[in-house]
């Protein structure tokens, strides 16, 4: 058995109540033969990923989050179509294991998301900065 040292995922398609559902896994390990293997949510044993009629393949995974901190008072700036700007507070920052810093903040609706995904984003702003950069944009 080989430890990945690369995320990668094994990926997996379901019908649940007349609507397909997406999963994924991420590889903990390779065997002998080069099979991806995975943690059995039964068992805790290590299973080869394509050991059931569900499995679609493997992609590139993610490395995974191994802390979260506050947000600090910093901020995810986005601009609006009349020109103006919004600055909506980080809830939090992710560490994953690789050492990626990612912002998160909160929509509406309580979902937490990476605010650099969205195509409005126009950047991060520092604590005690809104005001500044608020003031600046306005006079230009």
């Amino acid at each position: 058995m080989i430890p990945a040292q690369h995320p990668y995922q094994a990926n997996y398609r379901q019908e649940k109540d007349g609507r397909t559902v997406h999963r994924s896994k991420p590889v903990i390990a390779w065997d002998g033969e080069g099979q991806a293997l995975v943690a059995d949510e039964r068992s805790g044993q290590l299973v080869p990923a394509n050991n059931g009629r569900t499995f679609t393949g493997l992609s590139e995974g993610e490395y995974p989050v191994v802390a979260a901190i506050p947000g600090g008072g910093w901020g995810a700036r986005f601009k609006e179509e009349d020109g103006t700007f919004l600055v909506d507070p980080l809830v939090a920052w992710t560490i994953r294991s690789n050492g990626t810093l990612t912002p998160i903040d909160t929509d509406s609706t309580g979902l937490c998301d990476d605010p650099t995904t969205v195509g409005n984003f126009d950047g991060i702003v520092a604590p005690g900065a809104e005001a500044r950069t608020t003031q600046q944009d306005s006079s230009e």
